[in-house]
């Protein structure tokens, strides 16, 4: 029997992870049922990074098993043991979980679709007609067993016991060149992208397009005596623009949503901390922070751009604004020449006279403004890689090529 069993919220600000409680759960399953049980890859599910209440990445995990029937409350028990005993609860830590026997209901598929974009209510979880149990993680766990992975990427995620060893740069730039374009997202310049910093227990994530690539990069990793005590690979709607291709976005700002606006940009300053500040011409203002480098600098040039802003809404001193997280311009108004209004011809200065048209010879006390549309500077507008949020699509990045993979007769875990 199919069962789709998910968690999320089991870490803090303190220490934890989803991912590790996953990678706990998926070898207790390993070792009762077999990896004939697994009908996929475990499932790594990035969801809506601006909720008030989220701990750190905002990450959900499911698993989508075939087992016999009879074992599906024994499964059950399972999946809340791992996680009542692994979870980290404190702050705003509230973990939950969700299943789904026989089939997905497309309740959990919409739940899924409104959680990559939206504050998604414990009401509509519960609704969702999926089993499920704990608190707010509930949520989340619903959206993972309802996750369709239309296009996704893998994402080796390895685990350590004690301090984390730093990993040089130029091992991971050997590593990169060694498995370029089939991983990705590895190095900015010197600085280790595949290495957290937080408190939790991740030695090192690495993500590619293939499990074959990662292994091997990790193997590379272990023969220069980067050796974790535990690995997996899941399969990852990262790195494939699921909020944007598959989310569902509202046609007005909502707090706390990803949102799509487009509009001409009539201002854009610097403020003390360096961030940029800007707005629209439809009253809708925007922050670029200033680390996200080219989108902030770019963006503070481009007054009169007529552009598509993406990016998350967030309430600050009593209106909404919209953290930028990608830019496209579709084009530029520029001042022309002014133009006669009688025969089209230009107009040319006549000193304290005012104007004269070139080709008629009408004076003008002031010229009509001419605006033209420079489609030319068209562009897409991406913050440096460092700062990529995890559901970004990078350049380059082919997230349908994952899906001729399964995890039969390929090493997934350890």
């Amino acid at each position: 029997m199919r069962v789709v069993i998910g968690i999320d919220d089991t870490d803090s600000h303190r220490g934890g992870c989803t991912t590790y409680v996953g990678y706990l759960l998926a070898k207790e399953v390993l070792g009762r049922w077999g990896p004939g049980a697994f009908r996929d890859f475990p499932r790594l599910v990035r969801l809506n990074p601006s909720v008030p209440f989220k701990t750190r990445g905002n990450a959900a995990v499911a698993l989508d098993l075939e087992i016999p029937g009879g074992d599906v409350e024994e499964l059950w028990q399972l999946a809340i043991d791992v996680v009542s005993s692994s979870a980290r609860r404190e702050g705003k830590t509230d973990p939950g979980a969700a299943m789904a026997v026989g089939g997905v209901p497309e309740r959990a598929r919409i739940v899924y679709r409104m959680a990559l974009t939206q504050v998604v209510s414990a009401g509509a979880a519960e609704r969702a007609g999926v089993r499920v149990w704990g608190g707010r993680g509930r949520v989340g766990a619903v959206a993972a067993v309802g996750a369709a992975l239309y296009e996704s990427t893998f994402e080796l995620l390895a685990y350590r016991e004690g301090e984390r060893a730093p990993i040089p740069a130029r091992l991971v730039a050997l590593m990169e060149l060694l498995t370029l374009p089939f991983t990705f997202h590895n190095l900015e310049r010197s600085r280790v992208l595949i290495e957290p910093r937080g408190p939790d227990p991740v030695y090192y994530g690495m993500r590619g397009l293939t499990p074959h690539h990662l292994v091997y990069a990790l193997r590379l990793l272990e023969s220069w005596g980067f050796r974790p005590s535990g690995w997996i690979i899941y399969r990852t709607n990262q790195a494939a623009d699921a909020h944007v291709r598959h989310g569902v976005l509202f046609e007005r700002p909502l707090p706390y949503s990803y949102y799509r606006a487009r509009g001409i940009i009539v201002a854009a300053r610097r403020v003390a901390a360096g961030h940029l500040v800007g707005a629209l011409d439809t009253g809708l203002e925007f922050v670029a922070y200033r680390h996200l480098g080219r989108l902030a600098s770019e963006l503070e040039r481009c007054a009169g751009c007529d552009v598509v802003l993406y990016g998350w809404l967030k309430p600050r001193r009593g209106s909404l604004y919209l953290y930028v997280e990608r830019a496209r311009v579709l084009g530029r108004y520029v001042r022309g020449r002014g133009e006669c209004p009688y025969c089209g011809g230009s107009l040319e200065s006549a000193g304290r006279a005012g104007w004269r048209c070139r080709r008629c010879g009408t004076l003008f006390r002031t010229a009509r403004v001419r605006w033209l549309y420079d489609a030319s500077a068209a562009r897409e507008i991406l913050p440096r890689p460092g700062e990529w949020r995890h559901l970004l699509k990078p350049p380059g990045v082919d997230p349908s090529l994952p899906a001729l993979f399964g995890p039969r007769g390929v090493e997934w875990i350890r």
